[in-house]
């Protein structure tokens, strides 16, 4: 089976604190690679506030923080999905970074200029309001319009299709880590991602929705995405 990693996000900002404070030769230092070589990475970064910062040693360091040290060095890619479920941005490697920010730029570009996208957006917002369904969050820069049912997977790009979400929120439902009962408009939030997000567990969104035509919208439309 996998390995589980267990430490949650104030761990690893507390790590990213203690790293900034003593340095990354330190970071190396403390957590080296078998064998005891203290050597840099080659890949596998996070990126927080601007800084860049080795998964493995970091990772390990979060976990030392939320009482659960290593003893063994998993692989990288351990580290990289459990910080990735917790909402960090990641990189493959420093050489690479600049290129990859380009095209991660000149696809959010495309992704705004295709009309039906802002249409899909601009209809979301005039629905529900222009703040985060489940936390209320109005500023702009972090709402998305989520789809409930994907384009993939056949959803359109009708109003009803869509809910607004802040940014996070939306990754966590697209993942399925934050779910919506359709039948209670309770919210779930999945066991890997309740450390950070228990307080949307068992959250009622009834309230937050206008009128009874609207629930009902919704709860059809969450209906079709379970099926």
């Amino acid at each position: 089976m996998p390995r589980e990693l267990s430490f949650r996000r104030s761990h690893a900002e507390e790590a990213i604190r203690l790293a900034r404070q003593n340095g990354e030769g330190w970071l190396y230092q403390t957590y080296p690679k078998p064998g005891g070589q203290s050597r840099r990475s080659s890949t596998g970064f996070l990126v927080f506030e601007g800084e860049r910062f080795p998964v493995k040693p970091l990772g390990r360091l979060a976990s030392e923080i939320a009482g659960a040290p290593m003893s063994d060095n998993p692989i990288t890619n351990v580290f990289r999905r459990h910080f990735e479920r917790l909402g960090f941005q990641l990189i493959e490697n420093l050489e690479t970074e600049a290129s990859e920010a380009e095209e991660r730029q000149r696809r959010l570009a495309e992704t705004w200029a295709r009309p039906n996208q802002a249409k899909f957006r601009a209809a979301v917002f005039d629905l529900y309001g222009a703040r985060s369904l489940l936390t209320g969050c109005e500023t702009l820069t972090s709402l998305e319009a989520a789809h409930i049912v994907t384009v993939a997977s056949g959803g359109g790009d009708e109003a009803g299709n869509g809910i607004p979400l802040r940014a996070d929120l939306h990754r966590l439902f697209d993942a399925g880590d934050v779910r919506i009962d359709p039948a209670t408009l309770k919210v779930s939030v999945s066991r890997e991602a309740m450390g950070d997000y228990a307080n949307l567990h068992g959250l009622n969104i009834r309230q937050n929705l206008s009128s009874d035509k609207t629930r009902a919208a919704l709860a059809s439309a969450l209906r079709s995405r379970g099926k």
